[in-house]
């Protein structure tokens, strides 16, 4: 039996909700990285961290269609919603001088980072996009 990694997830109780709406439909499936996710919200998509949903091979297609909207779309091109252009950047966002300079004194104190996470931004209007 091949398992796959379906899906992952920064919230426990996300995870918990999409492992219950699939085995209500009979897919079996299991969780991993619930702990260090909870002890360590910090390091959330770092190193491929946070909850990771796995489910058997043959049932991958299933799922897929069950929880299409929780799957964000490989295909799906993003446009800027202020200005409709399509030149899409993923970055720090509009803040990061802000974000530099709390990721230098970080290292510098070792302390942990917090949850940086990547943005979407337009590199024409440099709006960022939700």
């Amino acid at each position: 039996m091949e398992t796959v990694r379906l899906m992952t997830v920064d919230n426990l109780t996300e995870a918990h909700i999409i492992k219950g709406r699939l085995l209500n439909e009979g897919i079996d499936c299991f969780l991993t990285n619930e702990n260090f996710t909870n002890l360590m919200p910090m390091y959330n998509n770092m190193l491929g961290s946070g909850i990771q949903v796995f489910v058997n091979k043959n049932n991958l297609d299933k799922a897929v269609e069950l929880l299409q909207d929780k799957i964000e779309p490989n295909n799906s091109e993003l446009i800027c919603q202020n200005c409709g252009s399509k030149n899409i950047g993923l970055g720090l966002g509009k803040r990061k001088a802000f974000i530099l300079f709390n990721i230098f004194v970080a290292l510098l104190s070792a302390i942990p980072l917090g949850n940086l996470k990547p943005k979407y931004y337009c590199k024409d209007c440099k709006t960022e996009i939700k």
